[in-house]
């Protein structure tokens, strides 16, 4: 079956890959690959292409599904404002449960987004607020994490742990089951409210050459509250494994 689906959960961990490059240049392209175990019932394993392009000066940064500017930057601390793609998304043809094919679909949207960074000697730690801009979903996310990074010559390993934070409507949208739906499918009826989703992850870079690198990396995901108990989910834990090759200049 062709299963697109691209997942919010394994692209924001794909998102930090431009952050531990073994060596720091302003800009580097690539391409890598994904798998992901779907929550969402029917779906199963997930793979798909990872297109990685990064690019920062004093001002802009592109990476990867986000793009801004920095309203305001020092040695340790940066502030950004920007626009990020969320490609979580439902399509009825790419499940195999019944009951599931019955539902509506879902749509990816994209966020108004603020960021905010602080780099110290003990680590690094981020925290950001989204707002759907399309008017898809009406999400509002909240992320807040904290990485510290092992590096060597040629080498980085970084560690993080976090914890995302999603409003009622963005759990109803994706993961809620409304009465017309239920009464068509046969699933419960389900009102999502907001609720927070820990996760941790693991990516390393190796400088394969002086401008080739490559990465490999891991995330698990853990779905709570209303997200975990929709009768559209078929497990809670979201793991994520993803790798690739990048090319900077």
């Amino acid at each position: 079956m062709n299963k697109r689906i691209i997942f919010s959960l394994t692209i924001s961990t794909a998102l930090i890959i431009a952050s531990i490059p073994a060596q720091a240049t302003p800009i580097s392209v690539g391409m890598g690959a994904s798998w992901t175990d779907s929550p969402y019932k029917g779906y199963g394993a997930v793979y798909y292409p990872l297109p990685h392009i990064a690019f920062s000066n004093e001002v802009f940064f592109i990476n990867n599904f986000t793009a801004g500017a920095y309203v305001y930057s020092d040695d340790n601390q940066k502030v950004s404002l920007g626009v990020s793609y969320l490609p979580l998304e439902f399509k009825t043809k790419d499940t195999d449960n019944a009951q599931m094919k019955q539902l509506n679909k879902r749509r990816s949207t994209l966020l108004a987004e603020a960021r905010y960074t602080l780099s110290t000697g003990f680590g690094n730690f981020a925290t950001s607020i989204g707002a759907d801009i399309l008017n898809e979903s009406n999400s509002v996310l909240i992320n807040a994490s904290y990485a510290y990074v092992f590096s060597g010559d040629k080498w980085a390993i970084e560690p993080r742990v976090g914890i995302n934070w999603a409003n009622d409507k963005n759990n109803d949208y994706y993961y809620g089951v409304s009465h017309s739906e239920s009464v068509r499918s046969g699933l419960a009826y389900h009102d999502a409210k907001s609720s927070f989703t820990p996760y941790v992850s693991l990516v390393g870079s190796y400088a394969l050459t002086q401008n080739f690198g490559a990465y490999l990396g891991a995330r698990v995901d853990k779905l709570t509250g209303d997200v975990k108990n929709s009768p559209m989910i078929a497990n809670s834990t979201v793991p994520s494994i993803f790798a690739g090759i990048t090319y900077s200049f």
